[in-house]
């Protein structure tokens, strides 16, 4: 099913995998994970050119993770027909209960979705990711992965509640080709990497629980090498600051995720700076028979006038960027960790409208 580039990856997982169960079976005080999350996806957009992966897309998401006394082990290994990649690789200390020292790849802090849901499609209840939330390699606009290092702690508060901070330091992606280019460790890695400091304080109602709330910073320094970056951005650099604020509230079978972002965007070539807005708000409600429905509402301020923002947009028939959507569907679990979502949206982006039909076959092995 994969390309024969991945067998080398592959080997090295499943090599991985190996070593951690014969850890299990040696130490008591180890644990470990394995799971593989696969997807098959159908999309028709009206006013869009096909893509190559659009008609149906498939992926896989393998996670990998190995506990043992204080240490820690973790990876996430990504992969398409087309394209594949260590999406986090994170080695990690507990030198007190409850903080945890990481170094290698990982998820940006800042990003309120990303952090929740990573890569495996079956994680979400949706097909789709807001727009501000997507990957770096689908024109995503603000960072998603550093590769340095990344702190992790959860204190309790209070009777129940808990205290999570998250802050991380790194390598910033490079802004190459008119894309966000993060770090990679399989794959060449162009342009040039600034400084990336990211953090996420968060307030949990239960120590254990699912809800939270709080606030995020990210501040990226991005270096625009490219011959194609420069002259659209009038800029060598792009300092990205972004504040955010997020929820994620689960009351009986209603949960709600939201997010809003302020990036201000300081270019060193002129003095005109730029910012804007991003954000959304998705409400989802637990019906009988295992049913899920949704509905998304992403709104903007400012994108339409920003030259960074427009970097992102290629000519291409697809909608890189959008200004506003509306979004609705059903998602059915109709066997264990299985699942079936059908998606409606409608679009407003930089150049055009279009209206989506997305349909997903989702899972989780074992």
């Amino acid at each position: 099913m994969f390309h024969p580039s991945l067998r080398i990856p592959l080997i090295c997982l499943a090599l991985a995998l190996l070593w951690a169960n014969s850890a299990l079976a040696q130490h008591e005080h180890s644990s470990g994970e394995f799971e593989v999350f696969v997807a098959a996806e159908a999309f028709h957009g009206s006013g869009q050119a096909r893509r190559d992966d659009a008609d149906p897309w498939i992926n896989a998401d393998v996670v990998v993770g190995l506990t043992e006394h204080q240490f820690r082990v973790f990876g996430e290994f990504f992969a398409t027909p087309d394209e594949y990649d260590l999406e986090r690789f994170q080695m990690g200390f507990e030198f007190v209960p409850e903080t945890v020292l990481w170094l290698g790849r990982f998820h940006e802090p800042a990003s309120a979705w990303n952090t929740e849901h990573h890569h495996g499609q079956y994680l979400q209840t949706d097909i789709t990711r807001p727009y501000i939330e997507r990957w770096e390699d689908e024109q995503g606009i603000i960072p998603q992965h550093i590769t340095g290092a990344l702190l992790e702690s959860r204190q309790s508060i209070g009777r129940d509640g808990a205290i999570q901070l998250s802050g991380g330091v790194g390598a910033a992606p490079a802004l190459t080709n008119t894309s966000l280019e993060a770090i990679s460790l399989i794959h060449g890695n162009p342009g040039r990497h600034g400084l990336s400091v990211t953090g996420r304080l968060g307030y949990l109602p239960e120590y254990v629980g699912a809800s939270s709330m709080g606030l995020l910073f990210g501040h990226d320094e991005l270096d625009a090498s490219d011959a194609l970056a420069l002259p659209a951005l009038g800029s060598s650099h792009a300092n990205l600051t972004i504040y955010g604020a997020y929820i994620d509230w689960s009351v009986g079978p209603w949960r709600v995720v939201g997010a809003d972002y302020y990036v201000d965007v300081a270019l060193d070539r002129t003095t005109r700076n730029e910012s804007f807005m991003s954000g959304y708000l998705q409400v989802e409600g637990q019906l009988p028979r295992r049913l899920t429905v949704f509905s998304r509402l992403e709104d903007s301020s400012r994108m339409q006038e920003s030259r960074y923002v427009a970097l992102f947009d290629r000519e291409d028939g697809n909608l890189e960027i959008a200004l506003r959507r509306q979004a609705l569907g059903v998602r059915w679990d109709y066997a264990r960790r299985q699942a079936l979502t059908l998606e409606l949206s409608h679009i407003v982006s930089l150049h055009q409208q279009s209206n989506e039909v997305r349909a997903q076959w989702s899972a989780a092995i074992p």
